[in-house]
């Protein structure tokens, strides 16, 4: 029987850009964005289709043909949660792809995780880790999501982002996923905001790869070679 291969997105600094640009690398395919958490609905430049708590019906025509189809279920403050697992399961008879959000940042470029989350679906075959290298040489309390999590963290909340701490929070988040290392990738994401501090960078990304993580350096919003980036021909 037919399944549509899932794919997660969590951490921080990019997810929605990730997401979009997934969407539009498989927009002649049958794709679905929705998530396990809470998002925006997508924009029309987008999603082709918006589908507002679905039944199994409506979400099996809205993917019977190519295209990207954003479909949750309407929540607070105009975000759209997670779908039914009957739902999800229509859809995965449906859809080629499930492209999907499994935590929240509150808009900050770095991330801990609590301990109910991230959500990640059955199945899921793999997932992007996003980091934002835009945190760099900024404090602590202020763009790292829940970094009390971190008990020397919160003793010290004026303490400023370096690699260090970005690598950190990445593995915070492979931890957190509980994914095999094999099925995930690390998107060290807004390199264009941290260019003098390429060397230590790349420092950063060979130690977290010498730990099992894929790395890729990436500014999601500018890069032409996101089909590259963001693989997953060569990967699943």
């Amino acid at each position: 029987m037919h399944s549509a291969k899932r794919i997660a997105v969590i951490g921080a600094g990019g997810k929605t850009t990730t997401l979009s640009k997934l969407a539009g690398l498989h927009r002649t395919e049958r794709v679905l964005l929705t998530t396990t958490t809470h998002i925006f609905p997508f924009s029309p430049l987008v999603c082709d289709r918006l589908c507002i708590a679905p039944t199994a019906e409506e979400i099996t025509q809205a993917l019977a043909q190519p295209g990207v189809v954003c479909a949750g279920v309407p929540s607070k403050n105009s975000k759209l949660t997670g779908l039914s697992e009957e739902i999800l399961q229509a859809a995965s008879q449906s859809a080629d792809w499930i492209f999907y959000e499994a935590d929240g940042a509150k808009c900050l470029p770095l991330k801990l995780h609590s301990n109910t989350e991230p959500v990640i679906l059955p199945g899921t075959a793999h997932c992007f880790v996003v980091a934002g290298l835009s945190a760099w040489g900024k404090p602590t309390c202020e763009v790292i999501h829940r970094y009390q999590l971190r008990e020397d963290w919160a003793q010290n909340p004026g303490r400023l982002v370096d690699g260090a701490i970005i690598a950190d929070c990445v593995r915070d988040a492979v931890k957190a996923c509980g994914l095999p290392r094999a099925h995930l990738t690390v998107l060290l994401n807004q390199v264009d905001t941290a260019t003098e501090k390429m060397d230590e960078i790349a420092a950063m990304a060979r130690e977290l790869e010498a730990e099992g993580v894929t790395c890729k350096t990436c500014s999601l919003q500018e890069d032409g070679d996101l089909a590259k980036i963001l693989s997953l021909e060569s990967i699943l």
